[in-house]
């Protein structure tokens, strides 16, 4: 499995210069100026890409999972349904992906050494196709290649992707976000998993509301592209401790803080607005 730390090239939707120009200039000039190459995809409708595109297994080696999610199932949402065989054939260079019958976006596939997180709205969105959980969870681990890790989705969250949720820091270690008292019997099932899995954690601040349309408060949806992380800032008191917090987890790595309110207003951060691939 292709970690984030292993990849060197970040794409973007083609829309995401379009609609936000001194933003996408600004956040590239950082990536390319880090020694990582800035790549636009073609025939999007989404700033969101990591969803619709292929999760990397290996150097070349990807897999395309069926891109249908509920919250673009309504009338004034489908306009924004990019569809990925449409990207594949407009954008130059990519690799040609194998193709999995299950459905799931990529901000659902948490990748780590070895291992993959993913909620359990994937077992709720394949369960028709299947006979049993277990069997969604075998073809899972056959499609990425690596155990499969099921962890609660958060409840009441429109996309049930784990990529707010949770992030590898090493192959035993993860980010959670620190815990939600509204929300403890979903606190007490993740943290069961984690012990289960044996994987350690250490908890970011998290002054996201998830009553509102907004995904400002989401420090763990970070960019990461190998020793690069740029890490979204809200304006919240809570901006340096995150900033602390990760660059003492990540000592390799360069940590980056860049204000994110322009695209958390849209409903996601830097993770879902970027795909990062080894090429």
């Amino acid at each position: 499995m292709i970690t984030d730390q292993q990849t060197n090239t970040v794409y973007f939707s083609n829309t995401l210069p379009e609609e936000f120009p001194e933003e996408f200039q600004r956040l590239s000039k950082i990536i390319t100026d880090s020694g990582y190459k800035v790549k636009l995809l073609v025939g999007t409708e989404d700033f969101y890409c990591r969803d619709f595109m292929p999760v990397q297994v290996s150097e070349n080696d990807f897999v395309q999972f069926v891109f249908r999610p509920e919250a673009y199932l309504k009338g004034e949402e489908l306009q924004f349904l990019t569809d990925p065989m449409y990207v594949q054939v407009m954008t130059p260079g990519l690799n040609k992906p194998r193709y999995s019958p299950i459905i799931l976006d990529g901000g659902n596939a948490i990748k780590g050494d070895g291992k993959v997180i993913i909620t359990d709205r994937v077992l709720k969105d394949n369960r028709y196709q299947f006979s049993s959980d277990d069997e969604i969870i075998e073809r899972l681990e056959f499609d990425v290649q690596s155990k499969v890790i099921i962890i609660p989705e958060f409840p009441n969250e429109e996309t049930g992707h784990a990529d707010g949720l949770i992030r590898f820091i090493d192959g035993n270690t993860v980010f959670i976000n620190e815990p939600d008292p509204e929300n403890k019997e979903w606190e007490d099932k993740l943290r069961s998993v984690l012990k289960e899995n044996k994987l350690e954690y250490i908890e970011l601040p998290c002054p996201f509301d998830p009553k509102m349309e907004t995904a400002e408060g989401l420090f763990i949806n970070y960019l990461h592209v190998g020793n690069l992380i740029v890490l979204p800032q809200f304006g919240y008191d809570e901006d340096k401790e995150a900033l602390d917090i990760i660059s003492n987890a990540f000592l390799d790595c360069k940590v980056v803080p860049f204000k994110a309110n322009w695209i958390a207003k849209e409903g996601g951060v830097f993770n879902c607005m970027s795909w990062t691939v080894k090429e």
